[in-house]
């Protein structure tokens, strides 16, 4: 499905849902479930897209910080792109300190809100890899 495709498909469910006033375009194309995912130290944020666009013709942006700090950072192999999980094990490099990470969408112009994880502290989460 193309963005075009993706965004028609959002305005039929938003006006034949009848949630024109209780739901934006940008809320329904925030990412679900957004979460890091832990094997021995390999840290990997997944998420799924949003209710308004279930195909993969959006396009992720994803950003980062430690607890504590201020200022999301961009990551940049993850910036504009089309997979529903980013490779942030460097990122996460100091295992006992807990991080966010989050996800926003483009759809069709369309730009939705940021989802963010919960507090992930990859000492914690890591599982033992096979």
């Amino acid at each position: 499905m193309t963005p075009k495709h993706c965004f028609l498909g959002f305005l039929i469910s938003f006006l034949l849902t009848g949630v024109v006033e209780t739901q934006s375009a940008h809320e329904s194309l925030m990412p679900q479930r957004v979460h890091f995912q832990s094997r021995n130290f390999h840290n990997i944020l997944h998420w799924q897209p949003g209710r308004a666009c279930t195909s993969n013709s959006s396009i992720y942006f994803v950003q980062y910080k430690m607890y504590g700090q201020r200022q999301w950072k961009n990551k940049e192999d993850c910036w504009g792109i089309l997979e529903s999980f980013c490779d942030l094990t460097n990122e996460t490099s100091d295992i006992q300190e807990p991080y966010y990470g989050r996800v926003r969408t483009i759809s069709a112009g369309i730009r939705s809100g940021w989802t963010m994880t919960q507090r992930f502290t990859p000492w914690w989460e890591r599982t033992k890899g096979i």
